[in-house]
């Protein structure tokens, strides 16, 4: 019974996988963002069948690709550390839809705070 059941699931992962071929994109959807000093950065964004997402990076830059195969809007939000209080620095994210920028937001950030909460991009 459970070669069967191997039959059946093989059968259909090649199905999907070939359904999935079949349907070509209708938006590319470009994530990024850029940390003018080096620190711990949570973001937060709809994935292609609209579940939130929340990634973790350390460091300067991160940047995701979503293929959206239907008309959605990708939420996008960032939360950055600035832990040892660092002065003049800036958050920037961006957004771009099949190669054009649609969304472009540069954030001070405090010098007095170790964090400001989540920074959107609409």
């Amino acid at each position: 019974m459970s070669m069967f059941r191997e039959i059946l699931d093989d059968t259909w992962k090649f199905l999907t996988w070939k359904q999935k071929l079949a349907r070509q994109p209708i938006q590319r959807v470009e994530l990024m963002v850029e940390v003018s000093f080096e620190t711990f950065v949570q973001v937060c964004y709809t994935d292609g069948s609209g579940k939130y997402k929340i990634k973790d990076f350390t460091g300067k830059s991160w940047k995701t690709e979503i293929l959206l195969y239907e008309e959605r809007d990708v939420l996008f939000s960032v939360f950055v550390n600035n832990h040892l209080l660092k002065k003049d620095q800036h958050l920037v994210m961006i957004k771009k839809v099949n190669e054009e920028i649609t969304g472009k937001k540069r954030i001070e950030l405090s010098d007095t705070l170790h964090y400001e909460g989540w920074f959107r991009l609409s």
